[in-house]
């Protein structure tokens, strides 16, 4: 059975956000993605699975 995907805790987000913002140069598609799900996160909404997808891997690609 496939398992069912369900979003993270958005204080995680939130942290990886700013951990990439501190750390790490982005191109302007990753600038205006990581502003465009902070602002969503801001205003009490949750990511869907591809936002996490996409969070996840400019996280590990930028902080590692």
């Amino acid at each position: 059975m496939a398992e069912i995907w369900r979003p993270k805790d958005s204080k995680i987000y939130q942290d990886w956000i700013k951990a990439i913002m501190d750390e790490a140069t982005l191109n302007s598609w990753e600038t205006d993605f990581i502003a465009s799900i902070s602002n969503r996160l801001d205003n009490g909404r949750t990511l869907t699975q591809a936002q996490e997808e996409v969070l996840d891997r400019i996280y590990t690609e930028k902080t590692n």
